[in-house]
């Protein structure tokens, strides 16, 4: 597989956009114009002065470190109004806005807070970088420590524990997320802003081609995101942010960090680097690796279903030969093997930067559960395979993607323009799957994807941004699998969205029209699709102890290459799948409303959301068979989800260094099609958590229950799933020894080893949840 298979006559007109309006409209120096100054100090909790804190400006690209006194300073600011983090090793982490004014200084104070989680910084629910509290819709990011203890190998797993999310989990290797009961493609997994160039929006077994250690920050928008990022964004977006583009220079020196990862449960083995440095004073470069390696994970009991063996032991002696190989206490076929590697270098100026990153990912994964629909595919043919064969090594796939990124963003200040950003990406995609350890189907994506958006301030008070978005995609199949025939698809979009201010109430107002093409290429049939989104939001904070945030949206799905062209046998759902090429466009009309209480030491989010869906696009059984497979035949009809989401923080000790709280949250939906009064299939059942965390400077410590209801609101053919509970903890350990910070933390998960089996899952009646397992993380920052 090359680097990147380049198709010059796909590629050339939106790479000549990116870059010529970012080197025509950049100049080599910043616009003549007045500049702010800010100073301020940075605090710990306790009050004192912290002397390791950075201090950083992310819509400026500006960084600096604080002195012994724990002061600061950044001159030359472009007026406008930014989001400041400050971030301690020692002490933890606080973000604040402030008011850069031209000819002025700025005067801030910083207090670190070291258990920070309910107002992150969040770069991607606006054209700029919002506080959790500001943003319209419901938001949660994971970042630093908190998402190091998180990771799992699948995108998935890693944000299953956030509310309002969920996993499709198909095995350790392949789950993507669901947002709000949402998934595929109206669920965006993007990569710095842009699609991540794979296909698992098109089955559960395929994997997200992202990485999720080698993250910085891990984003979630819940609720339809269409405006931003495009009508696949319906119910929201999963951002994963990196440094492999450089967007500040770092400190002197190289700076980076080294991980180690060991698990029991599968005998996980995990190591990576992350290196960042720079040359000449304008350039900074990065350079990061990852190796991960996993066996067949351990499970309480059987694979199957625990009733399925209540019958068999009925029948003793009776035994099939598949249940005769099953193994008690191991999930066959589950083991993964991960490598990844980046290398990145970007211009950094005054105002802004330019920058080109290459990456690659390379993945092999077991497909637990799909002997079984193997099996049950050759029972009907006349003079099929030995099954008994067809059932010793199961499905694994290989996959291989090789990204190239570009980056840029320059801020203009003066008059009404105010910036410029762009990211362009295109990714060569391969996957091969093996059947018994025989090449069965490989499916081949090249995708491309870039956006512009221009910022602007016609007023003090209203600012906003306006945009373009364009991508295509090239994809086939070839083999046994191949449901959906070789397709081409091409998109164009353009997007205003525009705030007002008045008082201590924010208005959102944005639109966005979008034009789709597809070609099925063997047919040389085509599709065009014209689709219009709106939305609008409101804002209310009339005291820092109360804030309302209520956003509207029309939002329309255009129908995917899946959705349209499919047909054809597929083992990960062990069905034959069949499109409809006369599927219209798919409109939703949403509503949330957010409710922020903070009074002291205690802090909360109460999220109620409703979807009113014309012309869902749904899969659902025919009753009728091909190839010894159920059909599922992609249709149509009315839905509505609706349901909540909560958050809380309650401050049980607050004083020098211990910091000890208690932590509570929940969330539900229930998804029914209207006219036929109908469960939705696989939707998450109503789940509750509470837990402790504990920081006491050096010393850390977290317990947590997570409670999944059971699930009895089922589609037709669809079982109910019983509810579980998770005990997950941790306890770590931060010693700092000269320049390096050391982390080391031991953590519990399924503590109790109690069965689980998510009703999202289509595999959850042959493949539960890890058992219990220890692991031991240890990183070290220098």
């Amino acid at each position: 597989m090359t680097l990147i298979t380049i198709r010059s006559s796909i590629l050339a007109a939106p790479l000549f956009l990116f870059l010529s309006a970012l080197l025509f409209l950049s100049p080599g120096k910043s616009w003549a114009q007045p500049t702010g100054s800010l100073t301020g100090q940075v605090v710990t909790a306790d009050g004192t002065p912290s002397t390791d804190a950075e201090v950083r400006i992310t819509d400026l690209s500006r960084r600096t470190t604080v002195d012994g006194s724990g002061a600061f300073m950044f001159q030359n600011l472009i007026p406008g109004s930014y989001v400041v983090e400050a971030n301690s090793l020692r002490s933890g982490r606080t973000t604040v806005r402030v008011d850069i004014r031209p000819g002025e200084t700025t005067q801030v104070r910083l207090e670190l807070d070291p258990l920070f989680r309910l107002d992150e910084l969040v770069v991607s629910a606006g054209p700029a970088s919002v506080q959790r509290s500001e943003s319209y819709q419901p938001t949660s990011a994971l970042t630093g420590l908190d998402l190091a203890k998180a990771v799992q190998s699948s995108l998935g797993e890693t944000l299953a524990g956030e509310p309002g999310v969920a996993s499709t989990y198909n095995g350790p290797g392949a789950s993507r997320p669901l947002i709000r009961g949402l998934g595929g493609d109206r669920v965006r997994v993007l990569e710095g802003g842009v699609g991540s160039g794979d296909v698992s929006a098109q089955g559960p077994d395929h994997a997200v081609s992202l990485e999720p250690l080698a993250a910085v920050r891990i984003e979630v928008i819940r609720g339809a995101a269409t405006l931003l990022y495009g009508s696949s964004a319906v119910g929201g977006i999963v951002n994963v942010l990196d440094k492999r583009i450089p967007r500040e220079l770092p400190g002197s020196g190289v700076s980076g960090s080294v991980t180690a990862l060991g698990g029991t449960v599968a005998d996980e083995r995990t190591g990576a680097f992350e290196l960042n440095g720079s040359l000449g004073g304008r350039f900074a470069w990065h350079l990061s690796g990852l190796d991960r390696g996993t066996e067949d994970y351990n499970i309480p009991g059987f694979a199957e279903r625990e009733h399925d063996h209540e019958h068999d032991h009925e029948h003793e002696g009776e035994h099939h030969d598949d249940e005769e190989e099953e193994v008690e206490g191991v999930l066959a076929n589950s083991a993964v093997e991960t490598t990844r590697g980046a290398f990145g270098v970007s211009w950094i100026g005054g105002s802004g930067f330019l920058g080109v990153s290459v990456s690659g990912l390379d993945s092999d994964y077991g497909v637990p559960g799909h002997e079984h629909a193997h099996e049950h595919e050759h029972e009907h043919e006349e003079e099929g395979e030995n099954e008994e064969e067809h059932g010793e090594e199961g499905v694994t796939i290989n996959l291989e993607q090789r990204r190239i990124d570009l980056e840029g963003a320059w801020r203009f200040g003066g008059g009404a323009v105010k910036g410029l950003k762009g990211r362009f990406g295109v990714a060569d995609y391969e996957h091969t799957e093996f059947e018994e350890g025989a090449v069965g189907t490989r499916f081949q994506n090249e995708q491309w994807e870039g956006r512009l958006e221009l910022q602007h301030a016609l007023s003090e008070s209203m600012v906003g941004a306006a945009g373009v978005q364009v991508s295509g995609r090239d994809f086939e199949a070839l083999g046994e699998e191949a449901f959906v025939p070789p397709s081409t698809s091409l998109s164009y979009a353009g997007f205003v969205y525009e705030e007002f201010r008045s008082g201590d109430v924010r208005y959102q107002l944005g639109a966005r029209g979008e034009f789709q093409q597809m070609e099925q290429k063997t047919a040389g049939y085509e599709e065009d699709h014209v689709g219009f989104s709106a939305s609008g939001g409101l804002s209310w904070t009339p005291s820092e102890r109360l804030g309302l945030a209520v956003s509207l949206a029309r939002s329309v799905k255009l129908p995917s290459l899946e959705e349209l062209f499919s047909d054809g046998p597929h083992i990960a759902t062990g069905a034959y799948e069949i499109g409809d090429l006369d599927l219209d466009p798919e409109s939703a009309y949403s509503m949330d409303a957010t409710l922020r209480l903070s009074h002291g030491t205690f802090r909360s989010e109460l999220t109620g959301f409703l979807n009113l869906f014309n012309g869902f696009i749904y899969q659902e059984y025919t009753g009728g068979e091909e190839d010894g497979l159920p059909i599922l035949q992609f249709t149509q009809a009315d839905a509505r989800f609706v349901g909540f989401e909560a958050a809380l923080e309650f401050d049980l000790i607050h004083r020098g260094r211990h910091h000890l709280l208690v932590e509570g949250w929940g969330d539900y939906v229930r998804a029914e099609l209207t006219d036929e009064d109908q469960n939705l299939p696989r939707i998450p059942p109503l789940r509750l958590g509470t837990g402790l965390r504990y920081d006491g400077g050096a010393f850390k410590g977290d317990l947590g229950l997570t409670r999944a209801a059971k699930q009895d609101r089922v589609s037709p053919f669809e079982e109910e799933t019983e509810g579980y509970t998770l005990l997950n903890g941790s306890i770590g350990y931060r010693i700092f020894t000269g320049g390096l910070t050391h982390d080391i933390v031991l953590q519990g998960r399924n503590l109790t080893d109690q069965e689980a089996r998510p009703h999202t899952s289509f595999i959850k009646e042959l493949a539960p949840l890890p058992g219990r397992e220890v692991r031991l993380l240890y990183r070290v920052y220098f």
